[in-house]
């Protein structure tokens, strides 16, 4: 009975709220190791939306508007209500994967082998001395594929469309870090973008020169746009589209506020978008075999002093509010480095246990089997 009134409250704060919910915007961001990028776009209205009326667009290294071959029209299908489409790189020809711009997409049969350590060329372990596993990859920077498929590594089967196959013809889905993503009504930005519905990223912004970073960062100067995984969080019911946000000479900002943010190369939550908009609860997750699958893991707010960061070696020290049960870290690849088992609010470790190279590493914290927390460290 009492799963019953919650739903029963939900659908009517819906209901309530549904004014807001009234056109297209972005629910999702991926941006990951090489060609794994991909956009989410959601339909909050209770109407479907023909998607050619739409274009995604891109505002490159903080240009101040996107050029003739950064925009790209939608597909001419219909979006249902609550509903979402996912758009991928076009980058599915294998007889390209080892030039800069085409290294594939996932698709799923990437070769999961031991890591080694660039430097030492030893096997990478945990703190309990087991070898630790991961995609391979070429000395080129290509992903290497093999017979056997594991879903985790698939970005290719979330795709409702591919989009943008020759990089010189149209470049709307190369996006990193520093580019501002757009979502727009029609096929151009109108002179006082009043058909802008949403925007990652600020336009006319390059964080490379403002932040003197590699792409938009949080309050804690962690990456939200590059080698990251952002996605739209329940509560936000249309796009960020007011100028005075998202352009930057009207003093636009993109602190993430409203994304949740996840490790690198995360495709699970594509396909499916749970939102306040929505007229009944859905969950966050969907499996290509599966179908959509309830939330079991999110990231969490929590209090934490990390010291010293950057570290030059010795002990790198963690004190949270919140009992932690275990530490990992991984490179900017996404590809795990250590782990240690905790059960205390405090953590101490050796840096020369990691096993990483100098640079940053990301630090993730694990508070029980469903919540977390990142943090982004810096070994010299």
């Amino acid at each position: 009975m009492k799963k019953i009134t919650l739903l029963f409250l939900f659908v009517i704060c819906a209901v309530q709220i549904n004014a807001q919910c009234d056109d297209l915007f972005f629910s999702e961001y991926v941006e990951g190791y090489s060609s794994n990028k991909a956009l989410e776009i959601y339909n909050p209205t209770d109407e479907a939306i023909r998607l050619s009326e739409y274009s995604i667009a891109r505002a490159s290294n903080g240009s101040t508007a996107p050029s003739s071959n950064q925009v790209q029209v939608l597909p001419d299908v219909m979006l249902e209500p609550n509903d979402v489409f996912v758009v991928v790189v076009d980058l599915r020809d294998t007889s390209l994967w080892d030039s800069q711009f085409d290294k594939p997409a996932w698709n799923g049969y990437n070769l999961i082998d031991t890591i080694f350590d660039i430097v030492t060329g030893l096997p990478v372990t945990d703190s309990l001395g087991n070898v630790i596993t991961g995609p391979q990859y070429s000395e080129s920077g290509s992903a290497l594929f093999g017979d056997e498929y594991n879903e985790e590594y698939d970005l290719q089967c979330k795709a409702d469309a591919f989009l943008c196959p020759d990089y010189d013809s149209n470049n709307t889905m190369y996006f990193n870090g520093n580019d501002a993503m757009i979502l727009l009504k029609g096929n151009a930005i109108s002179s006082n973008g009043d058909n802008i519905l949403d925007v990652v990223g600020v336009i006319g912004e390059d964080p490379e020169d403002t932040l003197m970073e590699d792409a938009w960062v949080n309050e804690d100067g962690f990456w939200l746009t590059k080698n990251r995984t952002l996605v739209r969080k329940p509560e936000i019911e249309k796009g960020r589209n007011e100028l005075d946000k998202v352009v930057f000479a009207l003093g636009g900002t993109f602190r993430g506020e409203e994304w949740l943010s996840y490790p690198n190369n995360t495709f699970e939550y594509l396909g499916i978008h749970n939102s306040v908009c929505n007229n009944e609860a859905k969950p966050d997750r969907y499996s290509c075999s599966q179908g959509p699958l309830a939330s079991l893991y999110h990231s969490v707010e929590v209090e934490l002093n990390i010291f010293p960061n950057p570290v030059q070696g010795g002990m790198l020290n963690v004190e949270s509010d919140r009992q932690i049960r275990d530490i990992e870290i991984y490179d900017l690849m996404g590809r795990k480095l250590f782990t240690q088992p905790i059960q205390d609010l405090n953590a101490s470790f050796s840096v020369s246990q990691i096993q990483a190279p100098q640079g940053f590493v990301i630090l993730k914290i694990n508070y029980d089997e469903r919540e977390f927390s990142l943090s982004r460290i810096l070994i010299e």
